[in-house]
């Protein structure tokens, strides 16, 4: 990020000349009237001189980053701020781990809303980070304002110039042991109130499977097939496609609080990440070709998503327990 500090610098020179007449002659009006003011202002008491005008110092030059912390401050700019999808994609190829590509690429498409954004963001510190499974990083501080917190800090670990995730304290666990290696002091408005993991992938399991599934897909799949409602009762699908509209921005939210968990929810993320591809593709189709009742030409098969499902919930009771 590039911040530029103009400097301007205002130079007046006033010259000040006059003639002096021979001594012989009368002086002018004009010279009478500058010799009075000048008398006037020698007579001036020290409490009614001006006050000096004030210097204002200069702006000091921002930090110089290394490398790997010019990478996590592009990622807050270019990728979590920023509204450029095309500029995300390209940073996704670039700066960030194969394995965890697919991840960053799931939410590449979602804008973060304003107030979720860290703004002017700066790197507070960088240090070497090991994590539980003795894999060794780097990790760099960032710390910016957010509506609800003013030093709101984020986490990015990085290895060899690669981001491998990022988090903030919404994930209490896995950020607060991550902050420990840091030298530079918590700011008392950093701590969140958010819920442990453990309390969010409830939620998003029984998110997926009330909204996403009973409220969504099991209906509109039951509607084309026999123009009911999954429990035989009449039903209004403008309605239900409505509704399912609010519950894909919802699930945008999930999204990206699933691909900031740590490295040992890996094998949950995976899977998410299938569930979340499958549920976008089934909502597509309802997009496209809007549900009819006792329609047999459509092709709104549900099975997949239901595997995926089913996977989902267990790694879900895994992580939990």
């Amino acid at each position: 990020m590039e911040r530029k500090f103009v400097i301007g610098l205002i130079i007046a020179f006033m010259v000040l000349s006059g003639c002096s007449s021979d001594k012989n002659k009368a002086e002018s009006p004009a010279s009478t009237a500058a010799a009075s003011a000048e008398t006037q202002a020698s007579s001036v008491s020290p409490s009614e001189t001006p006050a000096p005008e004030l210097t204002i110092a200069p702006t000091p030059a921002p930090k110089k980053l290394s490398d790997t912390e010019a990478v996590a401050l592009d990622y807050v700019n270019i990728f979590l701020n920023g509204s450029d999808s095309e500029a995300k994609k390209t940073f996704i190829t670039d700066n960030v781990y194969p394995d965890a590509q697919p991840l960053f690429q799931m939410i590449q498409s979602v804008e973060t809303p304003d107030d979720q954004k860290l703004k002017s963001p700066q790197v507070l510190e960088s240090t070497h980070y090991s994590d539980e499974g003795g894999m060794k990083v780097e990790a760099v501080l960032i710390q910016g304002q957010k509506a609800s917190n003013p030093k709101s800090e984020l986490i990015v670990l990085i290895s060899d110039l690669k981001i491998i995730w990022a988090t903030d304290s919404s994930d209490q666990e896995t950020f607060g042991e991550a902050r420990k290696v840091f030298k530079e002091p918590v700011p008392e408005a950093s701590i969140s109130t958010v819920p442990a993991p453990s309390e969010m992938l409830r939620e998003i399991r029984n998110f997926v499977i009330s909204d996403v599934w009973n409220e969504g897909f099991v209906d509109i799949h039951s509607y084309i097939n026999s123009g009911t409602s999954s429990t035989g009762q009449s039903l209004d699908i403008n309605f239900t496609v409505e509704q399912l509209a609010k519950t894909m921005d919802k699930k945008k939210e999930y999204d990206s609080y699933i691909t900031g968990l740590d490295s040992k929810y890996d094998s949950l993320k995976q899977v998410w990440t299938k569930l979340s591809s499958e549920t976008d593709r089934l909502y597509s189709l309802v997009q496209q070709n809007p549900p009819k009742a006792n329609d047999t030409t459509a092709n709104f098969d549900t099975g997949i998503f239901n595997q995926y499902l089913e996977a989902f919930e267990k790694e879900v009771d895994a992580a939990i327990k």
